[in-house]
């Protein structure tokens, strides 16, 4: 999860940076730079939703996972407990 936020955060902050740098030092007139700008801003959260939907499909995994282990848990537990109870 960590690995994540520092991803994302990363993703953000380099993004962030990339469009800063690329608007200060083009030399466009008012209209493009907005252009580029709102380019920009959309490809960012384009990439921040992939980067998001990458992250729920690993934390999608990771809980089923976990609730087919304490379903297999919970299964062995009763059929121990009931074993116990037919001797």
């Amino acid at each position: 999860m960590k690995n994540t936020k520092k991803l994302i955060g990363g993703l953000i902050a380099g993004a962030a940076i990339g469009v800063a740098i690329g608007v200060l030092l083009a030399p466009s007139s008012g209209a493009k730079t907005r252009r580029k700008l709102l380019g920009g801003s959309l490809k960012m959260k384009d990439d921040v939703m992939a980067s998001i939907d990458d992250s729920l499909a690993v934390l999608r995994k990771q809980f089923n996972h976990k609730i087919d282990q304490l379903a297999r848990g919970s299964k062995d537990a009763i059929n121990h407990a009931s074993e116990k109870v037919k001797m």
